[in-house]
């Protein structure tokens, strides 16, 4: 397997983690599974989201060297920390969970469709904890410094906002922007506040956040 970016020692642990705890379940492809359908060829690296979904840790079976998805590394990663370490409860959470935009935002369009990697809900329903989860530690660092450098979405260049517009839709309490190396000790954490119809600002946070008080240990 050839892995363009490299592996580093905080997401290996907590990857590591997920499986030993049973954070996330791999299997081998079943029968309806439909990457077995397009590519035939079946592997032992099949998941299923909370929401039932099936997901692959490598895409193109059969291929002659591995095709990681590498994403999947920090973001699952990031998932098992949240619940292992910062004691947030799996049963009320969404793993690479597909949306659509519920209005227009800066660059979105109502109706769109999109990704989030991880979000844990408070009493509600509402999202507590947000995960943009990256695969490489200079995508982290970029996304992080924009945020950091100008406090608020309508002030982001065009390429960072739109990473993260989604907050405008899910208003989080949380955003945790995660990657290689970045992830124990956790770094890039942010509050999330409303400021406008169109604008939230990012105000960062030493501590990991406390899950809400009805769903602590």
């Amino acid at each position: 397997m050839l892995v363009r970016t490299p592996l580093q020692p905080d997401e290996c642990r907590w990857f590591l983690a997920a499986v030993d705890q049973h954070i996330v379940l791999f299997e081998g492809c079943p029968a309806d599974c439909f990457r077995l359908a397009k590519w035939k060829v079946s592997g032992p690296d099949h998941f299923v989201t909370p929401s039932g979904k099936p997901r692959h840790l490598f895409s193109k079976p059969g291929e002659t060297a591995a095709w990681l998805n590498r994403e999947y590394i920090p973001h699952i990663a990031a998932y098992a920390y949240a619940v292992l370490a910062g004691g947030f409860d799996p049963r009320r959470s969404s793993f690479s969970l597909y949306r659509k935009f519920s209005r227009d935002l800066i660059t979105k369009r109502a109706g769109g469709s999109f990704e989030t990697d991880a979000e844990f809900y408070d009493i509600d329903g509402g999202v507590f904890l947000q995960i943009e989860a990256k695969a490489s530690e200079r995508e982290t660092a970029a996304l992080a410094a924009a945020i950091e450098r100008h406090g608020a979405l309508s002030e982001l260049p065009t390429t960072a906002a739109k990473e993260v517009e989604y907050v405008l839709d899910l208003a989080p309490k949380y955003l945790w922007v995660v990657g290689p190396g970045s992830l124990d000790p956790p770094r890039h954490m942010y509050r999330v506040r409303t400021v406008g119809p169109l604008n939230v600002a990012f105000d960062p946070v030493e501590e990991f956040p406390s899950p809400p008080t009805w769903n602590a240990p």
